[in-house]
């Protein structure tokens, strides 16, 4: 992976509270799962190789605290 944001910032970062704003007004409430699903639209539909990376490195530690943290 290329591009990066770094680890203490991956949960704050303005990419992530976009994605996390935008589910919390489409689902009324936010966990794991549906952030993973979002996430995971927004891949699967991004070209830009940047974004690419980084909603892939958002993703790994997203599904990474829910293997951690189940249930």
């Amino acid at each position: 992976m290329a591009n990066s944001i770094p680890e203490d910032f991956i949960f704050r970062c303005a990419l992530y509270k976009d994605i996390e704003r935008n589910v919390m007004l489409k689902q009324g409430c936010i966990n794991n799962d549906v952030l993973i699903q979002a996430f995971s639209a927004q891949l699967k539909n991004e070209k830009n190789v940047i974004l690419t990376d980084l909603y892939s490195q958002i993703l790994a530690h997203l599904q990474l605290d829910k293997t951690s943290h189940p249930g």
